[in-house]
C-alpha cells in the first residue's frame, strides 16, 4: 500500500502540481519595483517546474529530497508574493536558500540533462529571489 509520504506517490502528486499565474495579484502590488516581482514570479514558476521534473526523472536521493523542498519553497514564495504579504520578503530569503542548496545538490547530481535544466532553473529563482529583496 502506498503511503502519502512514498516516493512513487509524492511523483504522483507533483505530476498533478499546478503552478500560480504571475499577473493575479499584480495591479494591488505595492512593491517598489514591480517588475522585479514578476520575475520572481516568474522564475519561481520556472523553478518549481524543473524541479518537479528532476524529481520525476532522477533516481538521486540527495537530489529529490532537494528538489522537493525547493517546489515547495517556489510555491509558497509564488503565493506570498501574489497575496502581497507581509511575510513575502521573508520567504524570497528562504526561498534564495533552498534554490542554492538545490542547485548544489544537482550539479552535484551529474550529466543527467533533468539536474543539468533544474540547477540553471534554480540559480535563476535564487537570482530573482534575492533581488527581491534589495
Amino acid at each position: 500500500m502506498l503511503s502519502p509520504t512514498t516516493p512513487l506517490m509524492m511523483r504522483f502528486v507533483l505530476a498533478a502540481a499546478v503552478t500560480l499565474p504571475a499577473a493575479t495579484y499584480a495591479a494591488d502590488a505595492p512593491h517598489a519595483d514591480a517588475a522585479a516581482k514578476d520575475a520572481c514570479i516568474k522564475a519561481c514558476n520556472e523553478c518549481l517546474r524543473a524541479c518537479r521534473e528532476c524529481v520525476l526523472g532522477c533516481d538521486c536521493p540527495g537530489c529529490e529530497k532537494t528538489c522537493l523542498t525547493c517546489i515547495e519553497t517556489c510555491r509558497t514564495c509564488v503565493a506570498l508574493l501574489e497575496y502581497d504579504s507581509a511575510m513575502a520578503e521573508e520567504m524570497c530569503e528562504v526561498c534564495e536558500e533552498a534554490c542554492e542548496q538545490c542547485a548544489d545538490e544537482c550539479t552535484k547530481c551529474g550529466d543527467e540533462p533533468c539536474c543539468k535544466a533544474c540547477a540553471a532553473a534554480c540559480k535563476k529563482c535564487h537570482d530573482a529571489c534575492r533581488a527581491m529583496r534589495r
